[in-house]
């Protein structure tokens, strides 16, 4: 079975000291897909791999960094 969590990212920067467009703050918009696969989980009412929520919290630790 397979876990499933797509987050939406809206996200900004700049560059110092670059000369074109890139050194005014502006900002993004990205898509990050994260799949768990393995077997079932045997907590009684949980029909999943990895709760999705719990995916989220990893990967927004990773992109912490």
């Amino acid at each position: 079975m397979r876990s499933i969590a797509t987050l939406q990212l809206q996200y900004a920067h700049r560059f110092y000291g670059f000369e074109r467009e890139a050194q005014y703050l502006h900002g993004h918009t990205g898509i990050m897909t994260i799949e768990a696969e393995d077997t079932v989980s045997v907590n009684p009412g949980v029909n999943m791999v990895y709760p999705c929520n719990e995916i989220q919290k990893v990967a927004w630790d990773v992109l912490k960094n």
